[in-house]
């Protein structure tokens, strides 16, 4: 699973991406510098009036794709909350929450929802010791690792009802998975109320596998390695539908990266921001 590492790395492109000058590329996520550790200094600078500017240029000219990613991911994630609540949602549970802040930045939104924040102890117990930088919240945590431990009987220690309407959060963390826990989780999701749904994004397979080759995959994948946390899962390209119909679950949608693209990094110029990760897609899937 995703570590501390992985979720700090995140947190510091959401953190860029709010600082972007073109509003209509601006990234959501203002709360995100807040949970960045003070070590090391040079990310750290962003949370600095004055020199913030300065180290998202710095994220925008060295990681330009996972940053663009990271943009849209953010923004689609957040439109389907919205949606979803809107709609009649009362539980929103984020899995692999790392440093999301959407307890804090859509707050007004959940008045009438609990929202629960999933991930294994070491991450969570710095989320908890950090949180009170974002403001209040009612979260709910709950501590797990979805390759080893029954996410049912984790969620109902935390007070989680299955018989209410959902909406599921999985945002970064699938590539990191074994395969089993994956499908468990999807297991665990497709025995909920009728009407929740899950947003989450995966990579292509064939990367995975290694049967096809990208150089920004290529290029994560030997990152995420060398910190020791190998991506290992993933869906073949064009048969999310049909994997997820496996669980009994129906798709809402599906974006491929250049539909997500075309949807959230258009400039006010009219023209299409990029370069972004291309290797996998954005899924959101109901409960039938």
């Amino acid at each position: 699973m995703p570590t501390t590492s992985t979720a700090e790395t995140t947190t510091l492109l959401r953190a860029a991406g709010a600082l972007l000058p073109d509003q209509s590329l601006r990234g959501p996520d203002v709360l995100a510098a807040r949970l960045l550790p003070w070590r090391p200094l040079g990310r750290a600078l962003i949370k600095v009036p004055g020199l913030r500017s300065r180290v998202a240029r710095a994220v925008l000219r060295n990681w330009p794709s996972a940053l663009w990613y990271e943009v849209a991911r953010t923004r689609y994630m957040d439109d389907v909350v919205r949606a979803e609540v809107a709609a009649g949602a009362r539980q929103v549970v984020i899995l692999g929450a790392g440093f999301d802040t959407r307890a804090y930045r859509l707050r007004s939104l959940f008045a009438d929802a609990a929202v629960y924040e999933v991930d294994q102890a070491e991450v969570s117990e710095l989320k908890q010791a950090r949180a009170g930088k974002l403001g209040t919240a009612d979260v709910r945590y709950v501590v797990t690792d979805f390759n080893e431990e029954d996410l049912a009987a984790a969620m109902a220690r935390g007070g989680f009802d299955p018989g209410v309407r959902s909406v599921v959060v999985w945002s970064g963390v699938t590539p990191y998975l074994e395969e089993h826990g994956v499908v468990r989780t999807l297991r665990w999701f497709a025995s909920q109320a009728s009407g929740s749904s899950i947003v989450f994004d995966y990579a292509w397979r064939e990367i995975v596998e290694g049967t096809e080759e990208l150089s920004d995959a290529s290029t994560v994948m030997r990152n995420v390695a060398a910190r020791g946390e190998p991506w290992r899962w993933g869906i073949r390209k064009g048969c999310a539908a049909e994997f997820l119909g496996s669980f009994g679950l129906v798709v809402a949608e599906h974006l491929d990266m250049t539909e997500a693209q075309e949807r959230y990094l258009r400039r006010t110029d009219g023209g299409v921001q990029g370069p972004v990760w291309t290797f996998g897609g954005f899924a959101h899937a109901r409960v039938g």
